[in-house]
């Protein structure tokens, strides 16, 4: 674990550029998923407060209440509703809205905060709506280095998050946690 967290806190402290062509400015941390409480720890008591002493622009965006912020009570109803009627269908609408949003509000971070390291953490409560993989995909233009926590693993080259297939293509620099 040592490791990782060097690699992220040396990868935050670099100059924020522009993205290349081989990889995007996002690092996705990825870690086993009954480890999601411990990196989340090592993140917030650790690599946030050493960069914040250090005076490298950092902030974090924890998705755990998100999809709440999402949706009003009514709307909540509404898809339960919905649910009974035509699971499939109101997951994939479900799913369709919460990467639009998810991305939109990358976005406001990005015009609100540029050149800033923002960790993204608490992504499990966002499962198995979002697929990283397709939000990194419209994120190839923000102004902001992103630390995307990714509890799963890579399998013949491909991502899984929670051990689920995570779309593919992703261009994120990858930082794996070793136990």
């Amino acid at each position: 674990m040592e490791d990782a967290l060097q690699a992220i806190i040396t990868a935050a402290r670099q100059p924020y550029h522009q993205a290349a062509v081989v990889t995007d400015s996002s690092f996705l941390l990825i870690y086993p998923p009954e480890r999601e409480l411990d990196v989340r720890s090592a993140l917030q008591d650790r690599c946030y407060p050493e960069l914040k002493a250090a005076g490298i622009p950092c902030e974090q965006f924890d998705l755990s209440g998100f999809l709440f912020s999402c949706f009003s009570a009514e709307e909540l109803a509404e898809q339960a509703d919905d649910e009974f009627r035509n699971y499939r269908l109101t997951r994939q609408g479900l799913a369709a809205r919460a990467e639009r949003l998810l991305i939109a509000r990358l976005g406001e971070y990005s015009a609100k905060l540029p050149d800033v390291n923002l960790f993204v953490i608490s992504t499990v409560s966002l499962f198995p709506l979002v697929r990283y993989g397709e939000v990194l995909r419209q994120l190839r233009d923000l102004r902001l280095r992103l630390f995307i926590a990714f509890p799963g693993e890579e399998r013949g080259g491909k991502l899984h998050f929670m051990n689920e297939p995570d779309g593919g293509n992703y261009l994120a620099s990858k930082i794996t946690f070793k136990f």
